[in-house]
């Protein structure tokens, strides 16, 4: 029997044998020295269809959501998350998205993407540089489909494991 939180989202244990030896504390004071927040944006994929004697069609299908985390640079080298606690963090998130993934099943995916090569300036905070992160929840029903249950699901356990890490949402 699933165990499910609030919203009908699984219940994820931080300190499970997936996450590997990483206390969810390390992992909390990284991101919260980084000062880490993080956005939710809908993921769309485009088709363009062209059938033969009639003229091309476009559908923007959300698929899914991707759900961006910023976190302050103490220094600019790149590539990023090369650090001991960059790949500290990237490794723990990408357990707890494959924990996930498994639990919600219904052919939901989940991708953790590290943007080693680029910065982000936050404009709100004098331009300061961040590193983005980024988790893609979306499935493998085909493109044309929309997203589900699953990917709802999947959306609300990555946001309360980034709310029990103290990430806030901006």
């Amino acid at each position: 029997m699933d165990r499910h939180g609030a919203n009908n989202a699984p219940e994820i244990s931080l300190f499970n044998s997936m996450a590997g030896n990483v206390r969810e504390a390390d992992v909390h004071e990284i991101l919260e020295r980084r000062h880490t927040r993080y956005e939710i944006r809908p993921y769309y994929v485009v088709l363009e269809q062209r059938p033969v004697g009639a003229p091309p069609t476009v559908q923007k299908v959300q698929a899914g959501f991707d759900v961006d985390l910023y976190g302050v640079l103490e220094k600019e080298q790149f590539p990023l998350f090369r650090s001991e606690q960059g790949r500290l963090v990237v490794d723990h998130i990408k357990a707890v998205a494959q924990e996930i993934q498994s639990k919600v099943g219904g052919r939901c995916t989940i991708e953790v993407i590290p943007d080693e090569n680029s910065e982000v300036l936050d404009t709100h905070h004098h331009f300061e540089p961040q590193a983005s992160l980024r988790i893609r929840i979306s499935h493998a029903r085909g493109r044309e489909q929309p997203n589900g249950p699953s990917e709802e699901q999947a959306l609300e356990a990555i946001r309360e494991v980034l709310t029990k890490l103290g990430v806030p949402r901006s």
